[in-house]
């Protein structure tokens, strides 16, 4: 996947996560177009760096559990 696709993809997951408009990981990874286990490579990854991201099973939807915004920088020097 390329570099500006994953931002979008990240941005994405953001947004659903901040809408509480995710569903249950089936539904997400759906809405995402991949697969569930991709979703959970993802999340983990995401949570391994910080990311307070929980599952309700009542509400069967990702959420944060604590206000979060989601910050992506390039520099050109990066390029």
């Amino acid at each position: 996947m390329k570099v500006f696709e994953q931002i979008q993809q990240l941005q994405r997951i953001h947004q659903l996560i901040a809408a509480q408009q995710t569903g249950t990981p089936k539904e997400f990874a759906r809405i995402l177009g991949i697969s569930p286990s991709r979703l959970y490579n993802i999340l983990d990854e995401l949570k391994s760096r910080g990311v307070p991201i929980s599952y309700s099973c009542s509400a069967k939807q990702y959420f944060y559990k604590k206000d979060f915004q989601l910050d992506i920088s390039l520099c050109p020097q990066c390029l």
